[in-house]
């Protein structure tokens, strides 16, 4: 019992909070068949331990290049379950994608996709 005491996050236990990168296990690029094209990405990944908590996802995009970044939360000192806490869901992109080439970076990896 004494193990899962750190991961409350009303529980005065534990240090400082790290905000991190999920790690991402897979990422799907989805096109949907719209004028102007539309686009959705399916994600993969682990967030963390039990003591781990999704944090955030932000979306940056500069001419063809655009940028998910799904981030973590989790107190340094805490002491909890090992028992992985799994990422799985599908992001629409903001924007539309007129035909062309685009890079989607999601946390540290890389995918390129084409609209017509």
């Amino acid at each position: 019992m004494a193990a899962l005491l750190g991961c409350g996050g009303d529980n005065p236990v534990g240090g400082d909070v790290a905000v991190q990168p999920i790690v991402i296990e897979s990422v799907d690029v989805l096109v949907m068949e719209s004028a102007p094209p539309q686009v959705s990405v399916h994600v993969k990944g682990v967030i963390g331990d039990g003591c781990s908590e999704l944090h955030s996802e932000t979306q940056q995009r500069t001419g063809n290049t655009v940028r998910l970044t799904i981030l973590r939360a989790r107190r340094e000192e805490a002491i909890c379950i090992q028992i992985a806490r799994l990422y799985d869901q599908v992001i629409r992109l903001t924007g539309t994608y007129p035909a062309g080439s685009y890079t989607l970076h999601v946390n540290d990896v890389e995918r390129t996709f084409v609209t017509q």
